[in-house]
């Protein structure tokens, strides 16, 4: 016990510094991008790495003012938000068809399902405008919520290996109290996937929120934009406002890091169930 207690202390010691290292340096660029938000742009190239000497808002308020990123947030929050609850909806109901359900042909629609795991999104971006534009729905939020609700491979496969490591016991005792597969998928199996579907669901969100490419193709009227093709429009033609540009980031990267903080727990047990049980 004391040896191992030594062990403990010893790797601690070594591995501290190290983990403090790479830390600073995952840190540091947002740090340096926050505190450059607040300096204007001469100040900037005055000092790239200088703290601010004062306090400089100008750059926030021409964000929100003149900017319009209040409605890029809007937009982004809107289609991102519906995206990821259809998706989590879908997911959850789809994995539990293939882990419980035995049906002619099921291992071959798995594959498919699964194969949107080799199709990079880019490559669908021509074929998704044409059907958008077949559909009218062109610079409409539809056109991307249905796009996104397709990206639902990597959620059948996290759900159905979860369905599938619930023990049967557990399964069998509610048939023989007579629930059917709604009542069993309603208040038995969503409940312990709630670990699994918090990973889901942060991981759906991350991707939605910064997806670039869809909203760059489909958007074509400036107040449908989402919040990464509004900070890109941030830069003028001729020159780049780099204070601007960096409060739009700054504006950009606080929904993510409160929705990570929020399911701070649930991220980290469902990572750590998937671990334990793969």
């Amino acid at each position: 016990m004391a040896s191992r207690t030594l062990n403990r202390t010893i790797f601690i010691v070594i591995a501290s510094p190290f983990l403090l290292f790479v830390g600073a340096l995952v840190l540091y660029p947002v740090v340096w991008m926050l505190y450059s938000s607040f300096k204007s742009t001469s100040e900037i190239f005055a000092g790239v790495f200088a703290l601010p000497k004062k306090l400089f808002l100008g750059n926030y308020r021409q964000v929100f003012m003149v900017g319009s990123m209040g409605r890029y947030f809007l937009n982004s929050i809107l289609v991102t938000v519906t995206s990821v609850v259809g998706l989590l909806v879908l997911v959850a109901l789809e994995g539990y068809a293939f882990a419980m359900f035995n049906f002619k042909g099921k291992r071959v629609l798995y594959i498919f399902v699964l194969m949107g795991f080799m199709v990079p999104p880019q490559a669908l971006v021509i074929s998704g405008f044409q059907l958008m534009s077949t559909l009218h729905l062109l610079s409409t939020y539809p056109a991307l919520i249905l796009t996104y609700l397709s990206w639902s491979s990597f959620g059948v496969l996290v759900l159905r290996g979860f369905y599938e490591s619930v023990p049967h016991e557990l399964t069998d005792a509610a048939r023989i109290d007579g629930a059917g597969h709604w009542r069993l998928f309603s208040t038995i199996m969503v409940s312990l996937a709630k670990p699994a579907l918090s990973t889901v669901g942060i991981f759906y969100t991350m991707w939605i929120y910064n997806e670039f490419i869809y909203p760059l193709v489909y958007m074509q009227r400036q107040d449908m934009f989402t919040i990464p093709l509004g900070v890109m429009f941030l830069n003028t033609k001729f020159i780049t406002n780099w204070g601007l540009q960096m409060a739009g980031l700054a504006v950009a990267t606080i929904p993510p890091v409160i929705i990570y903080f929020i399911f701070q727990k649930q991220f980290v047990r469902g990572i750590m169930a998937g671990a334990l049980k793969g």
